[in-house]
Formats: C-alpha cells, sequence, structure tokens
C-alpha cells in the first residue's frame, strides 16, 4: 500500500488561492486505510472548506476496496459528477499521487477533455505493509525480487546500504550502526536461514542488480478485468 500523511490545511488552501467552486474526491484504498482519503476525511476536508468560504460542488465518496488509480472505477463514480466537475474551478484529490494523475490524464483530459487544475491533499511516503496500525516500507518494487534468496527478508529495503553480499561490518548487538533502533538486515537473514536449515546460501555470490529495471517512468501492460 501507498503510505501518506495529510498535508497541512494552510498548503491545500493555498493552492486553492482564487478559486471558489471545488470538487473533492477520495479513494477507497490505501487512503481509506491510512485516514487521508476515505469518507470522514472527505466530509471533514469538505466542512473546512466550506466555513473558509469555498463553494464544494461535490465530494465524492469512493467506497472501500475501490482504487482511485484504478482508472475503470474512478470513471464509473466520477461519471455521475461530470457537471460539478465542468463547472468547478478546482478538483482536490484525497488520494496519492497515482490516483491523482489518473484522475488528471485519463479522465479529465482524456474522457472530457477538460483542463482543470488538480491538486493533492497528501504526501505519500512510499510502498508499505503491514497494519492494522503500523506499516513499514517491505518493497522497492525494484524489478528484479530478490526474496528467494534472501530466506524472504530484503536486504534492498531493511539494510541501510542495501547490500546484497553480506553485512557491513558496523552491526552492533544486532542492530544496524545507521539506523541504531532497526535490527541489521544480515543478522535477521542469517537466523532465518538458520532456522531453514540453508545457510549455505549465504554463502553464495549475487551480482549486481539491473537497476535498469528500476528506471521511471515504468508501464506493464496486462490483459484487463472484466467487471
Amino acid at each position: 500500500m501507498i503510505g501518506q500523511t495529510q498535508k497541512p490545511i494552510e498548503e491545500v488552501l493555498g493552492f486553492l488561492d482564487g478559486k471558489e467552486k471545488v470538487v473533492l474526491v477520495g479513494c477507497g484504498g490505501c487512503a481509506t486505510v491510512f485516514h487521508t482519503g476515505g469518507e470522514p476525511e472527505v466530509k471533514e476536508m469538505a466542512d473546512i472548506l466550506t466555513k473558509r468560504g469555498k463553494n464544494v460542488l461535490a465530494a465524492v465518496v469512493v467506497p472501500f476496496g475501490e482504487f482511485t488509480c484504478y482508472a475503470p472505477w474512478s470513471k464509473e463514480r466520477l461519471k455521475p459528477y461530470r457537471q460539478q466537475i465542468e463547472d468547478c474551478d478546482a478538483i482536490l484529490m484525497l488520494s496519492c499521487g497515482d490516483g491523482l494523475q489518473v484522475v488528471r490524464e485519463l479522465i479529465l483530459e482524456g474522457e472530457y477533455s477538460l483542463v482543470k487544475p488538480i491538486y493533492p491533499t497528501t504526501n505519500p511516503i512510499g510502498h508499505m505493509g503491514g497494519g492494522p496500525s503500523l506499516f513499514r516500507e517491505k518493497c522497492q518494487q525494484c524489478g528484479e525480487c530478490l526474496l528467494g534468496q534472501y530466506a524472504g527478508i530484503c536486504p534492498m529495503t531493511q539494510c541501510a546500504k542495501g547490500l546484497l553480499n553480506g553485512p557491513c561490518g558496523g552491526a552492533k548487538n544486532g542492530k544496524c550502526e545507521q539506523e541504531p533502533e532497526h535490527d541489521c538486515a544480515w543478522v535477521l537473514i542469517y537466523e532465518r536461514l538458520k532456522k531453514l536449515g540453508e545457510l549455505d546460501k549465504i554463502k553464495e555470490f549475487v551480482p549486481p542488480k539491473d537497476y535498469s529495471k528500476m528506471k521511471r517512468p515504468r508501464s506493464l501492460e496486462v490483459t484487463p478485468l472484466v467487471l
């Protein structure tokens, strides 16, 4: 999931300087989980903006489980609000940057042929796993997964230095020298391989990663789901 925090309201109001009529769009995915764009947050933002003199033409609540970054869902969810979107001065996205850019590119500019100011209300901070309350970054989506070699522990994210062939030598009492509150990734890998009876794997040399697979922007073509 894409971890995110709310932007300060003054920053959001700065986006809307000189713009009166606003449409809000939430997200039923990550933004709902992180309390930045679910139903309560959309309603709260609408109340705040109304009190600040803005005319909220529509506050689009997206049901839990529907991701704004998935264009077919967003198209269906926004269809009843097309007139409000055409009439507004700006759109506020209570979602991650993916959701904002999907709505801008594929719906506003693509479906409606509209050029409208569209602004974020969140600060995305990366892909995270866990929950229900504590989330941590676990994966960099590097395009060349190494979890099979490392007992299900990713040294790209768990190790502060991203070392692929053993520890740096700076760990103390099992903790990282760069981040003393974090466990050393290579201690974790060693202990887990030991429990699995696969310690020999730690002696295997892993060649440098193919970082061309991390070049951006990346794309992926799949067979569309039938909804």
